[in-house]
């Protein structure tokens, strides 16, 4: 009588011990490969994300000033690190639109003067932030008309 060899348990043997370490240590080599690109991914999303983060606040602004048929005022703090609007009459800030670059990611260059948003939404100057950090830079480009764009440096 002929023995099925996959009903026979006894036909299968384990992996021995050798095999055992071959497979971690393969694991363990593509795991060290792959750590620093995923440091360098995220530095990438991060300050990718910063530049998002100010070109959507600079995107609030002007939606902020066509609705409410009144000019908004955009500032950069003196650490480069936070950005704010504020009501350019009585110089207050809107404490709700402050945010903060993290990560060792800061505008490295914005126009001398605040940004001015209309209530046509053109703005005033028109110029370029640039956001940078370890991974690189972006610039977040503002046209009089009021187009927001982003583009990698």
């Amino acid at each position: 009588m002929v023995k099925s060899r996959l009903l026979d348990p006894l036909a299968f043997e384990g992996h021995t011990f050798a095999e055992l370490l071959i497979v971690i240590a393969c694991a363990a080599v593509i795991g060290l490969a792959a750590v620093p690109n995923v440091a360098r991914l995220q530095k990438e999303w991060n300050l990718w994300g910063g530049a998002r983060m100010l070109e959507t606040s600079l995107q609030w602004g002007r939606m902020y000033a066509v609705s409410f048929n009144a000019p908004v005022l955009f500032r950069v703090g003196d650490n480069r690190r936070k950005f704010y609007w504020e009501d350019p009459e009585s110089g207050e800030a809107f404490t709700a639109s402050v945010r903060h670059l993290s990560g060792g990611i800061r505008i490295e260059s914005s126009p001398r003067r605040p940004l001015r948003f209309y209530q046509h939404g053109n703005a005033a100057p028109a110029g370029t932030y640039i956001v940078k950090g370890e991974a690189g830079s972006y610039a977040v480009v503002v046209s009089p008309g009021g187009r927001i764009r982003i583009q990698r440096n």
